[in-house]
């Protein structure tokens, strides 16, 4: 029997044929404690409508502010804003902090070539939590009380409770339709600044488009203001006491320090991954397109701008598609340092409630959405700058 049993173990089929049925029992295992566990425990969404019993005013914006009264699935799609928020802002200025440091390194100016290089070197060879750490605990734990009124008196404040700045607020029921104005003005703007780019490709002299697009954005946009009157008005900060003595800021908009930790953090270290990924794209345009452009008479701008930029675009999308969604991703090491994104607040969820199953498949689905958001984006990018 023993001897059977080895000459079929030397059959390469049934050993095949052994790890396939293994390697399925185990699969099956699996996926049946996983259904009987969806069965159990998923199907149970009470808790999702009971206060979520703590306020949460860590939020760039007022309307994402977290109230105890709050339903807890309330209080999770805020928490999906809270991180859709610092995300988006620190994508963008990661990427605009990444072209300068990225086009500074390129430069033969020694001393901004050094400074660009030891910024990349330092913030991509540190942790991002430990970044965070140090914006919330040790740089901005120092900043001076509120009560002593430090900043601009009126217009700007800067305390350990956060920055205080003017900001937006509705004037009337009419600034819905200036927000619609504000998009329309946006695609006004960008036909605007490619009909004088097709002129200036086609003339070959300057037609200025970026001053075109902006021209007519902000024609639009005061236009429509003024013809809605005045939809929307700036509020200034003030601080102000309480009969009890407790100090606080009315007006304006405060960012909170979990805010700003996680937004200069993300922006910081991010930023320092797409200078590479800038100076690696422009340095693979063949140097004979900049000396075919500097024989046409373009200007350094015009250059940068219509030869080098455009086919560097072609190489950093991709590249660019993969930092956005970590970007989005390591935003939940915000949680660490209490600013109320969508894993702070679920695991409040999940400590008051339980329910961890249904709580953490939400956050799975919001990541996986945004993600794809992203990649949508950056794809549909990517198809219109490609050779065709």
């Amino acid at each position: 029997m023993k001897q059977r049993l080895q000459d079929i173990w030397r059959h390469k089929r049934s050993r095949y044929m052994a790890v396939n049925v293994t390697v399925g029992a185990l699969g099956g295992i699996v996926a049946g404690y996983v259904a009987y566990s969806i069965a159990v425990n998923f199907f149970d969404f009470d808790f999702l409508f009971a206060p979520y019993g703590s306020p949460d005013r860590s939020s760039i914006f007022q309307a994402l502010d977290i109230e105890a009264s709050d339903p807890r699935w309330l209080g999770m799609l805020k928490g999906a804003g809270n991180t859709l928020s610092v995300v988006g802002f620190a994508i963008v200025s990661a990427s605009l902090l990444g072209l300068a440091i990225g086009v500074a390194r390129l430069t033969a100016h020694p001393l901004m070539n050094t400074l660009g290089n030891l910024y990349v070197q330092t913030f991509r060879n540190l942790p991002l939590l430990l970044i965070m750490f140090f914006f919330a605990f040790a740089v901005f734990r120092s900043l001076p009380q509120i009560e002593s009124r430090s900043g601009v008196v009126g217009v700007v404040y800067v305390s350990n409770r956060g920055l205080a700045l003017p900001w937006l607020e509705a004037a009337s029921s009419l600034w819905t339709l200036w927000a619609l104005a504000l998009a329309a003005a946006v695609a006004l703007a960008w036909f605007a600044r490619r009909w004088r780019l097709q002129e200036e490709l086609r003339t070959g002299r300057s037609t200025h488009p970026n001053t075109w697009g902006v021209c007519v954005f902000l024609f639009v946009a005061a236009a429509t203001y003024l013809a809605l009157a005045a939809p929307v008005r700036v509020t200034l900060p003030e601080v102000t006491q309480s009969a009890s003595g407790f100090y606080t800021y009315e007006g304006g908009n405060v960012l909170g320090l979990g805010y700003m930790s996680a937004f200069i953090s993300l922006t910081l270290y991010f930023s320092a991954f797409i200078a590479e990924i800038v100076r690696g794209s422009i340095q693979a345009v063949p140097h004979g397109q900049v000396e075919a452009a500097t024989s046409l008479g373009l200007s350094p701008y015009q250059r940068f701008t219509l030869i080098v930029l455009p086919q560097a675009l072609r190489i950093m999308i991709p590249l660019l598609n993969n930092e956005y969604q970590n970007t989005n991703k390591d935003s939940t090491l915000a949680h660490a340092i209490a600013y109320g994104e969508i894993v702070l607040i679920s695991n409040r969820i999940v400590n008051n409630a339980g329910n961890l199953l249904q709580t953490y498949i939400f956050i799975f689905l919001v990541f996986v959405l945004t993600n794809l958001i992203i990649s949508l984006v950056m794809n549909s990018i990517n198809k219109s700058v490609r050779i065709r």
